[in-house]
């Protein structure tokens, strides 16, 4: 399988290097409005995104400005795709119809299964770090 399938990859520009850790201004660029991805992604809805990036080796120097691509494994894509919308979109639908069957309120139920929003992305914060530390860029040469 090619690179380019198992990754996903956008161009940056090198924003700000401190020690071993490199930030990378990201911009959406005119080849989203083609990509089949675009209503996942994220990329194309906002003008900038800063992302930390690993740096790929020591014996490699970056310099602030200059431009590089960043590169993410496809499969952690499709995870933050999970956790961000399709898992609690779940929690809601499943949460609602078995909330109905049980009190047959529309009202009470609706209300709770979107409370039950709550509990999950607080998990999700409270896990941040760890996420965080699981999504990982790479700088791709």
């Amino acid at each position: 399988m090619s690179d380019r399938r198992q990754n996903i990859e956008h161009p940056g520009i090198i924003n700000r290097i401190e020690g071993n850790r490199i930030w990378v201004s990201i911009q959406p660029q005119s080849a989203c409005g083609n990509c089949h991805s675009k209503s996942y992604c994220g990329m194309a809805e906002v003008a900038e995104k800063i992302v930390e990036v690993q740096p790929p080796s020591a014996d490699r120097e970056f310099e602030t400005g200059q431009h590089v691509m960043i590169s993410l494994k496809r499969s952690l894509g499709y995870r933050a795709l999970f956790l961000g919308y399709l898992l609690p979109f779940l929690i809601l639908i499943i949460s609602l119809i078995i909330l109905l069957s049980v009190t047959e309120n529309e009202t009470i139920s609706a209300l709770t299964s979107i409370l039950l929003m709550v509990p999950y992305y607080l998990i999700l914060y409270i896990n941040r770090d760890k996420i965080k530390a699981s999504f990982r860029f790479y700088i791709k040469y």
